[in-house]
């Protein structure tokens, strides 16, 4: 990894690729990241809001500073230090859950005001696409059959 200070500020987005998704917290600083994890992992039976290591969040994986283009966040912006003021306020808090309350809508409302998942809107979408094609193709192969 490359020297810290060079490339990440305080009050970042910052992301790990974790291969199935990404995981998200808030850089705050002298080293420090402020997300939701367990102990241990970024799942367990005690996942909550908490401010590890930097080693600790990517776990020994490297780190990028989150973009979100277009119409992905709202035109808001907090500073710094108030991203990662809003992002303390919730240390501790235990309302983890994968379809509305995840890391990354964590991270986006501390950062932009907003709380939303970029890869959850592209999960349900995908699955959405995948479910239509199913159906066409079982009428369409049905239609054949009686055909």
């Amino acid at each position: 990894m490359m020297e810290l200070k060079e490339y990440i500020k305080t009050g970042d987005v910052i992301l790990c690729d974790r291969l199935l998704y990404k995981h998200f917290g808030i850089y705050a600083g002298n080293g420090r990241v402020i997300h939701y994890a367990a102990g241990n992992a970024d799942f367990g039976n005690d996942v909550c809001v908490r401010e590890t290591s930097l080693k600790q969040f990517t776990g020994d994986g490297e780190y990028e500073i989150a973009r979100f283009e277009g119409n992905q966040c709202n035109s808001k912006r907090f500073s710094p230090k108030e991203t990662v003021r809003r992002a303390r306020s919730r240390i501790g808090e235990k309302s983890y859950n994968l379809l509305f309350n995840n890391c990354e809508h964590f991270a986006l409302w501390c950062k932009y005001g907003t709380s939303k998942s970029v890869q959850v809107e592209k999960a349900v979408t995908t699955a959405a696409v995948l479910g239509a094609v199913a159906v066409i193709t079982y009428i369409a192969v049905k239609s054949e059959d009686e055909g």
